[in-house]
């Protein structure tokens, strides 16, 4: 059964959260993991994959959108929205307002929650919809980290 994991940060900015996401994604890469990063539609997507190739000077984590003609095959880490999914992914970032149907085919899902009203709102749906349907739910409260 797929793993749910709640990352509860004390931050109030979008911005926070998806450099957040970025370093998630980047330690799933280091892991080996294969990675689908979820988003609410192709603006957000095409800003995140911008955000992943510059956020931090150090890295380079290989990715592409799901849809485009520059994706291979092969990537480890796929950007994309509504129904474009990466069949026999390990983990998927959820930064959507929504849960995409195909949630149970991974090994985990993770969410990353920030003190900013509509999050937190998706979030908590987020939380009931997983918990009505008996998935495994970790809370990682990263506020006492800050």
């Amino acid at each position: 059964m797929t793993d749910i994991d709640f990352y509860i940060l004390s931050a109030q900015k979008d911005e926070q959260r998806l450099d957040f996401a970025c370093r998630l994604i980047e330690k799933a890469y280091r892991s080996r993991c294969k990675v689908y990063v979820h988003l609410n539609n192709e603006a957000e997507a095409k800003a995140f994959d911008e955000l992943l190739w510059n956020f931090r000077d150090s890295s380079f984590i290989p990715h592409g959108l799901i849809g485009s003609d520059s994706l291979e095959e092969n990537c480890p880490i796929h950007l994309g929205y509504g129904d474009l999914q990466p069949p026999n992914f390990d983990v998927m970032v959820n930064l959507a307002a929504e849960i995409p149907s195909t949630v149970a085919r991974y090994k985990r899902v993770l969410e990353v929650v920030i003190q900013q009203d509509d999050v937190l709102s998706a979030t908590r749906n987020h939380y009931r919809y997983y918990k009505e349907r008996g998935y495994p739910i970790n809370n990682i409260d990263m506020r006492i980290k800050d």
